[in-house]
């Protein structure tokens, strides 16, 4: 399952973040699973079923779900069955500390974790059994979140007694990234992770006590989400070193008396500031969907040193769905630190003059745009500005 944070409150100063991570993967009694999904249309290695009542658009999840399987492919190797996607529109319920999964409205899918803040589960995996469908369980058809859960499809087959911990770690990094012209690019630097385990400062006992937890425990939803994201940092510093997904060798490292230590330092090293540092100058990568990729989340860290320089990768950016995603998250950044009311006014002309003249290839997309601009115009107009960037998730959300 993947845990998702809040969106940028608003692009003026100050503004708040929002949600979209996934949260837990631990499932073992899907209610009402068992029946009323309605086949819906096959596509090449995956097969879309409809909740009855669900008013979910085909051709949107196919969006999402063809580009997310060609990637996990390519990282993990081709998928030996086909896998049931089962979409409706909405959001998770997990009940009973984490054991029961329920397809729920929006608002329902939204749960508060102690210490951390609200989290809202799009989707989660099902490895099926007697009482209980196999697949993917999905509410929105998002393209990282896709991802997230094929890894777990994917790995289900090939290596079905992995750590949960190392598990998510994996679906985290892969499913953390943007969608550009129609592919998958993974970035692996997921911000909201890395700004709360920061502040969670986890210690020798808490991480012997989360990477014991299996998909079978009893666990509140708090320790679900720091199981998630120890495993992204442990996973990314292996990640980050080799560019690949060489998952097993990894595990091998960390098979060993020492273990425990392994798994703090990794996860020290990908808290260290020179980490994001390093990974930040992908910016100029000579990709735009790798510098997309980039951008995407960074508001997330609520630094005025990231706030510069998505700035200043705006003013360099010719791709004009770059330029796009540099300019909202650069808004949000803005939104999310303390800045003098000139300083915001200059980002705003940088942000003005790099949406100049884009053209959204999605008609609701350009109409979000369009209002986001117009909000900027007028005093007192949050809310539309709020409205809009929801509108333009694809760019921000991570």
């Amino acid at each position: 399952m993947a845990p998702s944070s809040r969106s940028p409150h608003r692009a003026l100063p100050p503004a708040t973040p929002s949600l979209r991570a996934p949260v837990a993967a631990l499932v073992i009694i899907l209610l009402g699973a068992c029946g009323g999904w309605r086949r819906t249309q096959e596509f090449d290695g995956w097969t879309l079923y409809e909740m009855p009542g669900a008013a979910i658009e085909a051709a949107a999840f196919e969006a999402a779900f063809s580009p997310a399987l060609d990637a996990v492919q390519a990282e993990l190797g081709e998928f030996k069955n086909s896998v049931a996607v089962h979409a409706w529109d909405g959001s998770v319920r997990i009940t009973d500390h984490g054991r029961e999964h329920v397809q729920a409205s929006e608002d329902q899918g939204v749960h508060e974790v102690p210490g951390i803040g609200p989290a809202r589960i799009q989707a989660y995996h099902a490895r099926g059994g007697a009482f209980s469908k196999a697949g993917v369980f999905i509410g929105a058809p998002d393209a990282g979140t896709a991802v997230h859960e094929l890894v777990h499809a994917r790995l289900a087959e090939d290596d079905p007694n992995l750590p949960l911990w190392f598990e998510e770690g994996v679906a985290s990094i892969l499913g953390d990234g943007a969608l550009y012209e129609g592919r998958w690019v993974a970035d692996g630097l997921a911000c909201w992770p890395l700004r709360e385990l920061r502040e969670e400062n986890l210690s020798h006992d808490d991480i012997e006590r989360l990477i014991a937890i299996q998909s079978t425990d009893h666990v509140s939803v708090r320790d679900n989400v720091l199981v998630h994201f120890l495993g992204w940092a442990v996973v990314f510093d292996f990640y980050r070193e080799t560019g690949s997904m060489n998952y097993r060798e990894w595990l091998a490292e960390l098979d060993g008396g020492e273990r425990v230590n392994e798994i703090h330092r990794r996860m020290q090293s990908t808290l260290n500031p020179a980490t994001e540092k390093a990974w930040i100058r992908r910016l100029g990568d000579s990709d735009p969907g790798v510098r997309m990729a980039t951008a995407k989340g960074l508001w997330k860290l609520r630094s005025r040193v990231v706030l510069d320089k998505l700035v200043h990768a705006m003013r360099l950016e010719v791709d004009p769905q770059v330029r796009a995603g540099l300019a909202i998250n650069a808004l949000a950044a803005a939104g999310e630190i303390s800045i003098s009311w000139k300083h915001w006014r200059y980002v705003r002309e940088v942000v003005e003059q790099a949406l100049e003249g884009v053209v959204m290839q999605d008609p609701q997309e350009q109409a979000a745009l369009s209002k986001l601009m117009r909000s900027y115009s007028n005093q007192g107009e949050e809310q539309i500005a709020l409205d809009a960037l929801r509108g333009l998730s694809r760019f921000w959300q991570e």
